[in-house]
């Protein structure tokens, strides 16, 4: 490695280290989200997509074109 590779990785190892020492009950690598989780998860999906269509129709209505979006 170069140096300034060398100190890069350095910098970044001492942070990653510094970080995992202040939140010591974060979760740790493999991560397994509870229930709980994967239903907000699910949800915020579902709203996100909603929107999504919502905002296209309104787009649609607002500057209409010859091939307006499906949605």
């Amino acid at each position: 490695m170069e140096p300034l590779q060398l100190i890069a990785f350095e910098s970044t190892d001492q942070a990653r280290q510094r970080l995992l020492d202040s939140l010591p009950q974060a979760p740790r690598v493999p991560y397994r989200p509870t229930r709980h989780q994967e239903a907000a998860t699910r949800a915020r999906v579902t709203v996100r997509t909603q929107l999504a269509g919502a905002l296209r129709r309104t787009a649609d209505r607002v500057d209409p074109c010859p091939a307006p979006s499906v949605g």
